[in-house]
């Protein structure tokens, strides 16, 4: 039997030819493909500006060095998150606080964001959860107030939209947000990032931040046969710029978004159909603005769960182990502190397979096994 993946990229012919292209071009790094994908970016999801980095992680760290975020400062972020990010903040030195999630729920709770609110707080950093967005316009109402930037993470939110009806990364309720473009995530470079903004100074920074503080962007420089070989570092700046080798298969990801959003939304909605009525699955709420990067359910027994479904050739995942169950970031950000709403979610959830090239056959045979296994488990047999 084969195994049905966890996740699975959608590479067509037309990203195979782009990629192609782009290497018998002889231009390799960042270019004009770079910039062709950072201007339809911008435009699909309505910012002023977006730029293109070699990762989200990276994203995060441009975005708060460029904000000034450093030690004294407190950056607030769910313990119901990935590290990277968090950890960018910290190695920035400043404080992490760490927040639980609603309850019931993946997302952040905004009255532990008020609660742990001090003086020095300076960004607060919440993520889109599997391909919803959080509550961001109390998120934002929190903060306008005390001067606090809103620096969203949306690496698995896209193409999302607030309850607003606005996509993520528009600008409207944040100073700054970022997207991932890993592997397993809704459109994809194989690594890569963005950062979207409407702020003019902030992009201009940041732009000057990814390559090592160049005041000139490296196409102009080897292109301008006259004045190329001058630049200027202009500030302390990163190594996180995107090859044009990446931008061309983003720039065709970024085409077929829509139709990707459009089969892991059926797929979503089979999933919901089929499975509502087990009593011990607990299943994501339908929300017509999600990407759908994650399908994560709530069972019982979950590892077991997960090797059942590994027994009949499905694979699983688990998102995320939240940060204070880390033994770096319990020992040098949350102690003692306790997070029940994020255990709880943690230990009954597990992530199914929901991508855009998943067939009915192989949804409905995930299905099958779900019920199975869930039954099996409820009875006590296996």
């Amino acid at each position: 039997m084969d195994t049905i993946p966890f996740a699975l990229p959608d590479i067509s012919d037309w990203e195979r030819a782009a990629v192609d292209h782009c290497l018998k071009s002889g231009w390799l790094t960042s270019g004009r493909k770079v910039k062709e994908f950072e201007e339809a970016f911008a435009a699909y999801v309505g910012a002023k500006h977006a730029i293109a980095v070699n990762s989200a992680t990276m994203a995060a760290l441009l975005i708060l060095d460029a904000l000034g975020v450093g030690p004294g400062d407190e950056v607030i972020v769910p313990t119901y998150t990935f590290s990277g990010p968090a950890m960018m903040a910290h190695r920035l030195g400043a404080k992490v606080v760490l927040a639980d999630c609603l309850p019931g729920s993946y997302q952040i709770d905004p009255d532990q964001v008020r609660r742990k609110i001090t003086d020095r707080t300076k960004v607060v950093m919440p993520t889109h959860f599997g391909g919803s967005a959080c509550a961001i316009d109390q998120l934002k109402a929190l903060c306008d107030s005390r001067g606090i930037a809103i620096v969203d993470d949306a690496a698995h939110a896209f193409p999302t939209r607030y309850p607003s009806g606005d996509l993520v990364g528009n600008g409207t309720y944040t100073r700054a947000t970022f997207f991932s473009f890993y592997a397993t995530k809704t459109i994809t470079t194989g690594e890569g990032g963005m950062v979207t903004t409407n702020d003019d100074d902030l992009a201009k920074h940041i732009r000057h931040l990814r390559l090592h503080g160049f005041d000139r962007a490296i196409y102009d420089r080897y292109t301008n046969i006259k004045t190329g070989w001058r630049y200027d570092i202009a500030y302390p700046g990163w190594k996180a710029n995107m090859t044009d080798i990446a931008a061309a298969m983003g720039i065709v990801q970024l085409k077929r978004a829509d139709f990707m959003r459009v089969a892991r939304t059926e797929i979503a909605a089979l999933y919901g159909r089929n499975l509502a009525d087990l009593e011990h699955v607990i299943l994501p709420k339908d929300d017509k603005g999600s990407a759908w990067h994650l399908y994560p359910i709530r069972v019982r027994q979950r590892d077991r769960f997960i090797e059942e479904m590994a027994a009949r050739c499905i694979q699983c995942s688990v998102h995320f182990i939240p940060l204070h169950q880390h033994s770096y970031w319990r020992s040098a950000v949350a102690g003692n502190e306790e997070f029940p709403n994020a255990d709880m979610v943690f230990a009954q959830s597990v992530s199914l397979p929901i991508y855009s090239t998943l067939t009915k056959e192989e949804t409905d045979r995930v299905i099958a096994a779900i019920r199975e296994v869930e039954g099996s488990l409820a009875r006590g047999t296996e």
